[in-house]
């Protein structure tokens, strides 16, 4: 800016003093006009030349203009030739400004005085003083070689204002040029209100005009670069570069990099947890873990062993990220008291039928007397399957003699004239070597007549009012054959036949029954004695006999009124076929007294068993010694896991001690089985396997067993009685036939303490064959 004029000159530099408000003054020694858009001059006094005016002026711009953007030109050269222009057309705009203070040019005067007057009236002047300082200051570059120097922002547009081609002298090119120019006008039309018409700047953070122009070039001033992200801005030509910290990019460095999903470093290289974060990550460890020294791996924490007792009574178990605390099979751990609590199983309803619970676990068990077993779930019930089935065919015309264990089977009483003699005759078949077939006695029981089967063979007893008398002979009929048996009465004796065939006479004096009244009165039982008449037998007798009766003839009255009795009543029917053999249909058992032990010692004990048998079911008990409600030992078959074949239980109370696994037992051949026990070992026998058990194996199991075997125990065959069903593994009824040796005894049913009426003791069912007629 030029020394001469300081009328209008607003200036604001933080470094001086304001100056006092001063009227201004109407003088108007010089002024200024715009050289082209955008540009200002300094003004300068008028030379005495004539100036370029109009067309002429104009024209002379424009070639200046293109002259300067020649091709090939430098800039030091554009700047001497500008240099020289603007010496050239001083004179010129001196000569203008004073042809206007001719008589029109005073108008033209005094109207540009007023328009610089308008905002001088509220703007603040310097005093003469700070005045006098502005105006002495030295100024860059500026003397007669200015022109030769390469353009500068502080001396072309901040000490003085440049246009925007004086502008691209400063940046030599066009990109920075285009950017800078309007911001410039922005920071004049901040600092120096009234003078441009362009929008200013927000200029909040720059205090005075030299500061804002000097921040425009500066690309990175103000800062586009994300703080947060950036590292470096570098100022570009009208551009600028934002080079990222690391964990950053994007043009500003303004995204952040997530490092946990690199897939050239999978998950940051974190062994567990990758966290990103704005311009980095960190690893983490899940809970239980502790990171290691290196920040990436992590390490299993063992609170086993850094908290001991964490657990209580329970065993700590260390697993990766924690702990478990651990209590046998059927506990369940309890965190409040840190012990281990027994499951009650059952009242989640595990079993299909009976479920116990005992501490650590619990055991399911089905009906087996009503013909069920546990299946191989351990928690459902089946039914007991039939493996051999056997040939049940009843006839109705076949008296069954051993419907009751206790009592007659049937029933009759005659009343015929005086003249009628005692006579029966009746087909018999048996593999009962003993007990009683018919009984007779007279209305007031002073007269009776046995006959009987003793060691298979027919015997009679009878009394009558004159002598009593016994008689044992003849073949043996116990044969499981039909013999027609036949007794009558004759004059003077008894004939005895067997198949027509008298095999015994035996003499009596008088009648055997006497007539009362004219009439022969006589009461018949059929297999068994009536009330209590054993003590009155000349020989006892075991009443009970496994056989069958058919074609009988009574007194000579045929067949009459038997079979009425007993067509409707299916007990009392008699199998069609039958073997030698006792069997068990699988409803009931038998009880037998056996003592165990030994004659020389008192407390040693001794069980020797041996079984024939011919399972129809796959499962059963096959004998048992029971105590109260315990079963301190029993020998049972069950279903193997395997098929085809079956396994043969030693149980002591709930206890399994010895199995022996065995091909299907479910044939028409019979099995042989034995078994030895004493207080010390136990051996399972069969014809090809052979277990044995000793008593260090089951100490306990064993000292239970012989403490049963001191006190008193019932021997029963076929099943158990009432006892619980946890009482032992298997309680399910043995189906099928089978014959039992104790210690060197032959066990008969028909002596047995109490007994099935279903049992058959001396008779099995033949195993049904599928034949064309069947």
């Amino acid at each position: 800016m030029s020394g001469q004029c300081l009328l209008g000159l607003q200036h604001s530099p933080p470094a001086l003093p304001p100056a006092p408000k001063r009227k201004a003054s109407w003088k108007c020694p010089c002024y200024r006009f715009p050289r082209r858009a955008g540009g200002w001059e300094r003004a300068v006094p008028p030379p005495p030349a004539r100036p370029l005016r109009g067309r002429a002026r104009s024209q002379r711009r424009r070639a200046a203009v293109l002259r300067e953007r020649r091709p090939g030109r430098s800039s030091a050269a554009r700047r001497a030739q500008g240099s020289s222009r603007r010496s050239a057309t001083v004179p010129a705009r001196n000569s203008a400004r004073c042809a206007m203070r001719g008589p029109g040019g005073r108008c033209g005067a005094l109207l540009a005085c007023l328009a610089l007057l308008l905002p001088v009236l509220e703007a603040n002047f310097l005093s003469k003083q700070h005045a006098s300082q502005v105006l002495v200051r030295k100024r860059r570059a500026n003397s007669m070689l200015e022109e030769t120097k390469k353009g500068n922002l502080e001396r072309e547009c901040i000490e003085e204002l440049c246009n925007k081609e004086e502008a691209r002298e400063v940046f030599e090119n066009d990109p920075e040029t285009e950017y800078f120019y309007p911001k410039y006008l922005g920071c004049l039309g901040s600092f120096r209100a009234g003078l441009f018409t362009a929008v200013p700047l927000s200029t909040n953070a720059y205090p005075d005009l030299r500061s804002c122009v000097n921040a425009i070039p500066d690309q990175c001033n103000p800062l586009p670069c994300n703080e947060a992200g950036y590292l470096i801005c570098k100022d570009g030509q009208a551009a600028f570069t934002c080079i990222c910290k690391s964990g950053w990019q994007g043009e500003k460095c303004e995204l952040d990099i997530n490092e946990c999903k690199d897939p050239s470093n999978v998950n940051g290289g974190c062994s567990q947890i990758c966290d990103n974060i704005l311009g980095s990550y960190y690893c983490s460890c899940k809970s239980g873990f502790v990171m290691l020294s290196n920040k990436k791996d992590c390490k299993d924490i063992d609170e086993c062993s850094v908290m001991p007792g964490i657990c209580g009574t329970a065993v700590c178990k260390n697993i990766p990220g924690g702990f478990e605390c651990e209590c046998p099979e059927g506990y369940r751990y309890d965190p409040t008291s840190k012990s281990c609590q027994d499951v009650d199983e059952c009242s989640e309803n595990m079993c299909t039928q009976l479920c116990v619970n005992y501490p650590g676990g619990y055991s399911c068990y089905c009906d087996g007397k009503k013909g069920f077993k546990l299946a191989q779930d351990q928690k459902s019930c089946e039914a007991v399957p039939v493996c051999l089935p056997l040939n049940l065919d009843k006839n109705y015309e076949l008296l069954y003699l051993a419907e009751q264990f206790v009592g007659v089977v049937l029933y009759l009483k005659f009343r015929l004239p005086d003249i009628t003699r005692f006579s029966a005759e009746f087909d018999f078949r048996t593999y009962d070597s003993e007990g009683v077939i018919l009984y007779a006695e007279s209305s007031d029981h002073s007269a009776w007549f046995l006959i009987a089967l003793r060691d298979g063979k027919i015997e009679i007893q009878f009394k009558n009012e004159y002598t009593t008398k016994i008689t044992t002979g003849g073949k043996i009929i116990n044969n499981g054959l039909w013999n027609m048996v036949s007794v009558e009465e004759l004059e003077h004796s008894i004939s005895v036949k067997i198949a027509k065939e008298a095999v015994m006479n035996i003499n009596k004096p008088g009648s055997l029954f006497k007539p009362t009244n004219g009439f022969l009165e006589t009461k018949v039982y059929f297999a068994g004695l009536p009330r209590k008449v054993e003590n009155a037998l000349i020989r006892p007798i075991n009443p009970r006999l496994d056989g069958c009766i058919r074609g009988w003839n009574l007194m000579n009255q045929g067949a009459s009124g038997v079979k009425e009795i007993i067509q409707e009543k299916q007990n009392k029917h008699c199998l069609v076929t039958v073997e030698k053999g006792s069997y068990y249909p699988g409803s009931g058992v038998a009880q037998f007294s056996i003592d165990y032990k030994t004659v020389s010692n008192g407390e040693a004990w001794q069980m020797n068993v041996s079984l024939n048998i011919r399972p129809s079911a796959g499962t059963g008990v096959m004998l048992a010694l029971v105590s109260d409600n315990t079963v301190p030992f029993a020998l049972s078959l069950v279903d193997s896991t395997s098929e085809n074949f079956q396994d043969i239980l030693v149980s002591v109370e709930n206890t399994v001690i010895a199995r022996l696994e065995v091909l299907s037992l479910c044939s028409s051949q019979q099995f042989y089985l034995e078994i030895r026990v004493n207080r010390n070992n136990l051996e399972l026998l069969t014809e090809l396997k052979k277990s044995s058990i000793y008593s260090e194996d089951f100490q306990g199991q064993f000292a239970i067993l012989d403490k049963a075997m001191q006190g008193t125990l019932a021997t029963y065959l076929g099943g158990l009685p009432d006892v619980p069903f946890s009482a032992t593994p298997v309680n399910a009824f043995y189906n099928g036939c089978m014959e039992v040796n104790i210690n060197g005894v032959q066990l008969d049913l028909d002596e047995a303490i109490s007994k099935h009426n279903d049992i058959r003791a001396h008779s099995c069912p033949s195993v049904w064959k599928n034949t064309k007629n069947t």
